[in-house]
């Protein structure tokens, strides 16, 4: 054997440990998830707090078998999920709902996400002010936590409806508000970090300029998910076989999160914009591809 073939043999067993920490940690997490995820099921909890309390166990809270390396590493895999949550969302807002109910989607919205960003930019400023007794810092934090507080992070609340099959108005209800609050919380924090930055010394003036980058995030995301939605719908007319549904609709789901983060727009909105636009085109056909898709995710 040649110098060279052994030194690609040694390269490539060289290279073969290295995989293994990740395999395990995904392993670990789907096959023990699970387990957990049944067990609290049998005692009438939901199955995300059994996915919680597993990862607790299996992450740098317990046992530490998948360190932060490792997580950092998995980050594509959560982009992933959140993508298919927000396809999944996407594909219970129809257009007949907002016709029926686009008025009070507006008032929950606005008031529960001003509500939460006023309430505890409140609490966080005088708590703030008692520790620092610097007015200027005190008002930056609680605008900047204010606002983090404003978003509503859909995979658990998502999670648990589908898990007890919830139907009816005040399910549409909680779907649209999930879904449209990621764009509210993105204008706030912007708007509030832009503040936030002014108050303090740090701010450039540049508030149009943070608020237009906010704005491009959520139209860019929006256009992206439409577009691949209507290219979707021409695929599946074609596709033929229930496992070409399958395939293509995840692989286009990767590639709108996949893009999304490339180009810098709202990931989430994205998905959810290509689940709102394949069910309102297209929704008998669109049916088969949201049930294999929740069997999947």
């Amino acid at each position: 054997m040649t110098g060279a073939s052994l030194g690609m043999l040694g390269s490539a067993t060289a290279d073969v440990p290295a995989h293994v920490p990740m395999l395990l940690a995904i392993g670990f997490a789907i096959f023990f998830g699970t387990v957990g995820a049944r067990l609290f099921q049998k005692v009438r909890i939901p199955q995300v707090v059994g996915y919680i309390v597993i990862g607790l166990i299996l992450g740098r809270s317990g046992f530490d078998l998948i360190d932060s390396v490792t997580i950092d590493a998995l980050t594509p895999f959560n982009y992933f999920a959140l993508g298919l949550i927000g396809f999944m969302i996407g594909g219970e807002l129809h257009r007949e709902v907002f016709r029926k109910y686009g008025g009070q989607f507006l008032t929950i919205l606005l008031s529960q996400g001003i509500g939460a960003f006023v309430l505890v930019s409140l609490l966080v400023g005088a708590v703030a002010m008692i520790f620092t007794r610097d007015v200027r810092l005190s008002a930056a934090l609680g605008m900047i936590f204010g606002a983090i507080a404003s978003a509503t992070a859909p995979a658990a609340t998502a999670s648990v409806l589908w898990e007890c099959k919830a139907r009816g108005p005040l399910t549409t209800m909680v779907f649209a508000i999930i879904a449209l609050d990621d764009g509210l919380a993105l204008v706030l924090y912007s708007l509030a970090a832009s503040a936030a930055a002014a108050i303090i010394g740090l701010g450039d003036g540049g508030l149009l300029a943070i608020l237009g980058r906010a704005l491009r995030e959520l139209a860019g995301g929006a256009l992206l998910g439409a577009v691949a939605g209507l290219v979707l719908n021409f695929v599946l007319r074609r596709a033929g076989a229930r496992e070409n549904s399958l395939t293509f609709t995840i692989g286009a789901v990767a590639l709108v999160v996949g893009a999304g983060r490339w180009l810098g727009v709202d990931v989430i909105l994205a998905s959810m914009a290509l689940g709102m636009t394949l069910t309102n085109f297209a929704q008998r056909r669109s049916n088969q591809a949201f049930r294999i898709v929740q069997r999947f995710a």
